[in-house]
């Protein structure tokens, strides 16, 4: 049997006792489950990206594959509703927006590429002097 941690944020939920102590704490969230039913872990792609405990690469595995999911059957919603299932339908506008959201915040700043040269590298070889200093000649 696993101890309940009885930790919590605010001492009125200590007194109500440990297993109110559990169940009031929010959890933690489980990335394969995030993963497997994203709309069972989080309501709407937002909370994905507000999460603290999620990397910037299983955020994005996350919203990847709610989109996945909006897409897979979108002819018929209910298949991706299943009976017992918490999740909602999340229109796929709001999950690229998401996903948007996640890289503009993450993006590297755009150094400028180095200017090309104007010669082609094909005219601008020179040719090796022999051990003489003298140019190669040719039999």
């Amino acid at each position: 049997m696993q101890p309940i941690d009885t930790t919590s944020i605010h001492p009125e939920i200590e007194r109500l006792g440990p297993v109110a102590a559990a169940t009031l704490r929010p959890q933690a969230v489980e990335p394969f489950d995030a993963f497997v039913a994203p709309g069972d872990v989080f309501r709407h792609p937002r909370e994905v990206l507000r999460y603290p405990g999620l990397s910037h690469a299983e955020k994005r595995a996350i919203l990847a594959s709610w989109a996945s999911d909006a897409r897979a059957v979108e002819s018929c919603p209910a298949l991706r509703c299943l009976p017992g299932c918490r999740a909602e339908p999340v229109p796929l506008d709001a999950i690229l927006d998401a996903l948007q959201a996640l890289d503009e915040g993450s993006a590297p700043p755009v150094s400028p590429a180095p200017p090309k040269p104007l010669v082609p590298a094909a005219f601008t070889r020179r040719w090796r002097r022999g051990p003489t200093g003298r140019e190669p000649q040719l039999n």
